[in-house]
C-alpha cells in the first residue's frame, strides 16, 4: 500500500505531511453483512467491592503483561487498583490529593514502565506519579509536557512512546526516557485537529483530543478518536501512509463531524452520540491489529453527562491493506465499559447493577479470532470483500 495511492492538496501540521485520501472520505459505510471478527467468551471474574473498595468512576483498564494482574484507573476514588486473575485486591497505587504519589481528579491510564515501575498521569495536571510496581510505594512525580493518550505506552529498549495532545505545539507523539527524564515531542496533528484548533470555537479538537497508540515491526500505528483514519509513523514521527478503517455496522465518523461541531454548533448530546470514538489499539500476535470502536448514548445530560455505549471490535492486516470490522462485544451495558487487549484476548470491564440493586463489576474476556472474517479493503473507494 504505497504512499503515492493518496496524493492530493497536502497540509503541513506541525512538521509533517497528513495527506487525506482523494475522492472518497474516511470510514465510507460498506456491506453491513460483512462478517467481523469472531468473539468467543472464555471468563469472567467478579471483583470484591465494598465501602472501602469501590469503584466509582474508572478510567481504563490494562493488562500486565508480566503477570496477568488488572490494572483499574478509579476517578473516583483516585487511586489506580490492582487486583489478581482470581479478582482479589493486590495492590493500590496513589490517593487524593495536591502532594507526591496523589491524583487532583484522578489517574488517567497506568503506565507499565518496566518489572518495577507502575506510573500513572492525573486528569488534573499533565503531572506523572511514578510507582514501585511491588510495593506500590511513590519514587518520584515528573512533570509532563503532554496529555496521553487512553492506550498504555509503547515501550522501546529505555524509551517510553506514548501518544499526546500538544496544541500549543500541535504535536502527535512523545518519546520519554525515564532513566533522564528527557522528553522529546514530534509529529503533528491530523488536519481536522488542526482546523479546530486554529478556529475560534475549537470543542471538535477538544471533545475528540484522546488518542491511541501501537507498535510493531519498527512502526507506529496512531488513531484518534474523531476520525476512522489510522496513521502509519516512523520512529520520527513522520507519516509513511494513512489507513481507512471500513465501516460496517457501528456509527463512524460523518465527514463533516468538524464542521458541525465547531462552526454549526450542533447541541452537545449530538456531539456525544452522532459518531463512533476509536478507543483502544493493540498489535496482534502473528501480525496486525486490534482496536475497539465505541458508539457512545448518554442516558442523562444533567448535573454531567452518565454515558453507555456499544462496543465494535475490529482487526487490521500486517501490512494496513486489509481489516475486518465491526464485530459487536455480546453484551448490553448499563454503564459504559472500558477494555483492552493481551494477546488475542479482548478485556471488557462490565459495571451492572444486579438484583440486589448493587453495582457489581465484572471483567469480561472474549477470544477474538479472524477466521470467519470477510476482509474489507483500507483503500479509498475499494471498501468491497
Amino acid at each position: 500500500m504505497g504512499w503515492s495511492r493518496r496524493v492530493g492538496v497536502a497540509l503541513f501540521a506541525g512538521g509533517m505531511f497528513l495527506i487525506p485520501g482523494c475522492g472518497s472520505e474516511s470510514g465510507e459505510r460498506v456491506a453491513a453483512d460483512a462478517a467481523g471478527p469472531t468473539l468467543t467468551p472464555v471468563d469472567s471474574i467478579l471483583l470484591p467491592e465494598g465501602d472501602t473498595l469501590y469503584i466509582g468512576n474508572p478510567y481504563a483498564l490494562v493488562v500486565d503483561p508480566l503477570d496477568g494482574s488488572f490494572y483499574i484507573s478509579d476517578i473516583f476514588s483516585s487511586r489506580v487498583l490492582r487486583f489478581r486473575r482470581d479478582g482479589s485486591l493486590m495492590l493500590v497505587y496513589g490517593r487524593p490529593g495536591e502532594g507526591p504519589g496523589e491524583f487532583r481528579g484522578g489517574p488517567r491510564a497506568p503506565m507499565l514502565i518496566d518489572d518495577s515501575t507502575v506510573a500513572a498521569q492525573t486528569t488534573g495536571s499533565r503531572r506523572v506519579n511514578v510507582f514501585d510496581r511491588n510495593s506500590g510505594e511513590t519514587r518520584r512525580v515528573v512533570a509532563f509536557p503532554a496529555l496521553a493518550g487512553i492506550t498504555p505506552p509503547v515501550v522501546i529498549g529505555q524509551d517510553v512512546w506514548m501518544t499526546d495532545f500538544e496544541i500549543r505545539r500541535e504535536t502527535s507523539l512523545t518519546r520519554w526516557r525515564p532513566a533522564t527524564d528527557e522528553f522529546t515531542s514530534m509529529g503533528g496533528l491530523p488536519r481536522e485537529y488542526v482546523a479546530s484548533v486554529g478556529s475560534d470555537n475549537w470543542s471538535y479538537a477538544n471533545l475528540f483530543r484522546i488518542g491511541s497508540l501501537a507498535y510493531a515491526d519498527g512502526r507506529f500505528l496512531q488513531g484518534w478518536s474523531g476520525l476512522d483514519e489510522m496513521f502509519v509513523l516512523n520512529l520520527r514521527g513522520e507519516v509513511l501512509d494513512t489507513v481507512d478503517i471500513p465501516v460496517a455496522r457501528r456509527k463512524g465518523v460523518p465527514a463533516d463531524l468538524r464542521e458541525r461541531i465547531d462552526i454549526e454548533h450542533i447541541p452537545f448530546r449530538e456531539q456525544l452520540e452522532e459518531s463512533s470514538r476509536l478507543r483502544q489499539l493493540f498489535p496482534r500476535p502473528g501480525g496486525g491489529f486490534l482496536f475497539t470502536h465505541h458508539d457512545q448514548t448518554a442516558l442523562k445530560m444533567e448535573p454531567m453527562p452518565v454515558l453507555t455505549a456499544k462496543t465494535w471490535v475490529g482487526i487490521l492486516s500486517p501490512d494496513f491493506e486489509k481489516a475486518c470490522v465491526d464485530a459487536s462485544v455480546p453484551q448490553d451495558f448499563e454503564i459504559r465499559p472500558m477494555e483492552t487487549f493481551r494477546g488475542d484476548t479482548l478485556f471488557v470491564l462490565d459495571r451492572r447493577i444486579e438484583d440486589s440493586e448493587k453495582l457489581q463489576t465484572w471483567i469480561l474476556m472474549y477470544l477474538v479470532s479472524d477466521e470467519r472474517c470477510d476482509w474489507l479493503s483500507t483503500e479509498p473507494e475499494r471498501h468491497t470483500y
